[in-house]
């Protein structure tokens, strides 16, 4: 390793610029080595001291004192030794902003006398920081600073400045300040009632007065942005004094409180109009909570869910907290789902440290992030309380929560099914919404429990699965048998497009199969068993159309197929000709087949009849094709019964030489509900597929994942679609769009 070591005793006033005592009126000094040690380093005003990339500078029982510019880049400072803070400490007339800071000292500890910034990790390993108001834990859109675990006998001393980033999102938030004996909301988060661009936010009710009165901030529909929460009454209560400290507690033992506040930007006036919004940066002051934190929930099951803040300015693993008559299930509030935010439950039942989402694409993991608040359910009647330690801290910053598996199969019908719901644009854009899950096991038992996670409604749409009258997130019921039901309930919708993405996981049996049923529309749309089934629908002016239990999925019998007549059909090269083969069974009352022959794959023409030969049982027939053309070949079976009855076998294709890059559909017309999508000599990628009506409805869409070459892909669109033209629009990896005419009989 390259070191850079700096005298550990003083030098003389003649050569202290090599003790960095900048005395240049103009100068910067850039280091790159991997550490630096120093005992002294003074920044004289305008000049620059820059850690070049990440830099490790060791402080020995030393000063830094900078009175200009210092640029840490991504480097750590670290102080070290065994002097008070009379010797180790931070100060000078400017602030001084740094990536990582590092405190050992053996004895005493280090003071901070004028401003420091830390954009990164604080570690206090071993002895005390004095902060006396003047450390900032800094959050931006790229970065949250965080407080690593503060060993026992170590203490952080003195108020901090705890920041938390919002983008430009207007939306419901559960937060919490991460801090003891703290200031005022009015102080903190509402940053004294002054405007600075993106600095603080807009707390507002009715009858507010400001700064000189309850500290409520004037909007001209007085709503309430900033809730508490009883768990006596299970109810949100409305903040009308902002003047109150934003921690309810001082002891420093699990003293910061939880609140749902809506924020649509910084303190800008003009963020009170609906559809406006900027980023804001809410500041919370007050003492950084350190070491064991208990905070006690719910006693009564039946007023079960309790509010708590994460304790911490660190993001903290839920796997790793110790929770005292509390199920091992959290619910947060995702501000991206939806145009407001909604709730996502996330849960571990089976207690393998594997969690699961009922909203499977909300970006909430199982960590709690710097400042978020959270919900906690009691198990049963009786003292319930969650203890978080240091070690429980977790290095896991995610951004987007501000900006999994089920118990494993044992027999058939253990699985699960994911229900997803998307906000559906005119231009066909989706926003997720909401989700349920429901799992099947035979662990699990038939009525309502606290293996179930109850629904939380809500601001905008609230998706959820309805058992003995209970709304679930999460219903956990035995293994799935025949007529097996699942209720849905679907509320607070406006009129607009909607869409479902069905994911059956492990709930494929033979003779079963899944549909989903529309009471309004009175529909049935088969559910796929192997792939997402995507179904669009509309809530109208019509009252019946949001009837809130208007979609069901039923497992019935699946429809008995009788004897196929053609059972197989296939064609291959075979030297310069191509060989079609197909097997008959059960050839009763069949008299001839005719081969058809396409180049397009949907103009086809007979190129040879042969007549049934077998009286009973199976039969096996084949033709071989002298005239095939370079490019694609494509063949049917066209079979005649005795009664003059007519039926088609399935489309095969043989592919002669090479072949031009395009895309060609068959059959076409289509009488059933697949579509066969040919893509020849095409990129490889992911190709997006919208079908839709003359009139522009979006009937099925799909992505699919293609390599490079030749393709055969089979849309299904689940139900027999009503008789017309369709527009297929085929988009490709380079953005390129295609649009094929699909006509349906």
């Amino acid at each position: 390793m390259n070191l850079f070591y700096l005298p550990y005793k003083k030098l003389l006033p003649s050569t202290r610029v090599c003790s960095f005592q900048m005395k240049l009126l103009a100068s910067a000094l850039v280091i790159s080595t991997p550490s630096l040690y120093a005992q002294e380093i003074t920044i004289n005003p305008r000049s620059n001291m820059v850690l070049n990339g990440s830099v490790h500078l060791v402080l020995y029982d030393a000063a830094f004192q900078n009175n200009g510019g210092f640029s840490a880049g991504s480097s750590t400072v670290s102080f070290t030794g065994h002097h008070d803070t009379t010797e180790s400490y931070v100060s000078g007339s400017a602030s001084t902003s740094l990536y990582n800071l590092s405190i050992t000292k053996s004895d005493y500890g280090v003071a901070l006398k004028s401003p420091v910034i830390v954009k990164n990790v604080l570690a206090v390993n071993d002895g005390n920081l004095y902060t006396d108001s003047n450390l900032t834990l800094r959050s931006d859109a790229s970065l949250t600073a965080r407080v690593d675990v503060v060993p026992a006998g170590c203490s952080i001393i003195g108020k901090a400045n705890v920041e938390r980033y919002f983008p430009a999102k207007r939306s419901w938030r559960l937060l919490t300040a991460p801090v003891t004996n703290s200031n005022t909301i009015f102080n903190s988060w509402q940053n004294r009632g002054v405007y600075a661009a993106g600095i603080g936010f807009l707390v507002t009710g009715p009858n507010p007065t400001g700064a000189a009165g309850n500290g409520l901030d004037y909007s001209q529909y007085n709503n309430v942005t900033m809730k508490g929460f009883n768990y006596a009454t299970q109810q949100f209560s409305n903040v009308l004094n902002t003047k109150v400290a934003i921690s309810q507690g001082i002891s420093g033992s699990a003293d910061n409180t939880g609140y749902f506040v809506f924020v649509r930007g910084d303190r800008d006036p003009a963020n009170t109009t609906a559809g406006v919004v900027n980023t804001s940066t809410l500041t919370s002051i007050g003492a950084l909570q350190t070491g064991t934190q208990t905070f006690t929930a719910s006693p009564d099951a039946t007023k079960a869910y309790t509010l708590i803040g994460n304790p911490y300015a660190s993001p903290v693993d839920f796997n790793n907290v110790t929770r005292t008559n509390l199920a091992k299930r959290f619910y947060v509030w995702d501000p991206t789902l939806n145009t407001l935010g909604g709730y996502v439950m996330i849960d571990d039942t089976d207690g393998d440290g594997t969690f699961i989402k009922d909203v499977p694409l909300s970006s909430q993991t199982k960590c709690i992030q710097s400042g978020q608040a959270f919900f906690v359910e009691t198990l049963v009647n009786g003292p319930a309380s969650i203890t978080f330690n240091e070690t429980n801290k977790s290095g896991s910053n995610n951004n987007l929560v501000f900006r999994p598996t089920t118990p494993a199969p044992t027999s058939v019908g253990q699985g699960q099914i994911v229900a997803t719901l998307n906000l559906l644009n005119a231009d066909n854009t989706t926003l997720l919404a909401d989700g349920t899950l429901v799992q099947f096991n035979d662990l699990y038992s038939a009525g309502i429990n606290k293996e179930d996670a109850l629904k939380f409604a809500n601001t905008n749409e609230t998706f959820s699965v309805m058992r003995n009258k209970v709304s679930l997130a999460a219903e956990r019921r035995p293994a799935l048998t025949l007529n097996d039901t699942v209720y849905y309930r679907l509320t607070t919708t406006t009129s607009r497009g909607y869409q479902f993405v069905f994911d059956i996981q492990g709930l494929e049996q033979t003779g079963l199969t899944g549909i989903l049923m529309d009471s309004y529309l009175g529909t049935n749309t088969d559910l796929s068993f192997w792939e997402p089934t995507v179904v669009n629908f509309a809530i109208t002016a019509d009252p019946a159309s949001s009837t809130m239990n208007r979609f069901k999925v039923v497992f019935k019998q699946s429809p008995v197929v009788l004897p196929v007549t053609i059972s197989s059909v296939n064609a291959y090269k075979r030297n310069k000709n191509i060989a079609v083969e197909w097997e008959v069974e059960n050839e009763i009352n069949i008299e001839k087949y005719d081969v058809e022959k396409s180049i397009d794959g949907n103009t086809f023409t007979n190129v040879n009849t042969m007549f049934a030969t077998a009286v009973n049982g199976s039969n096996k027939y084949e033709w071989l094709d002298d005239n095939a053309v370079q490019g694609n070949n494509f063949y049917r079976i066209k079979s005649y019964d005795k009664n003059g009855a007519i039926k088609y076998s399935t489309t095969v294709r043989v592919t002669m030489g090479e072949v031009e890059a395009g895309i060609s559909i068959y059959p076409n017309p289509i009488t059933g509900n697949k579509i066969n999508i040919i893509l020849d000599n095409h990129l490889a990628g992911e190709y997006g597929l919208n079908l839709t009506n003359l009139a522009g409805q979006l009937f099925v869409t799909r992505k699919v994942k293609c390599i490079a070459g030749n393709s055969t892909y089979t849309l299904n669109t689940n139900h027999k679609l009503p008789v017309g033209i369709y527009n297929l629009k085929v988009t490709g990896p380079d953005h390129k769009q295609h649009t094929y005419k699909v006509i349906i009989e």
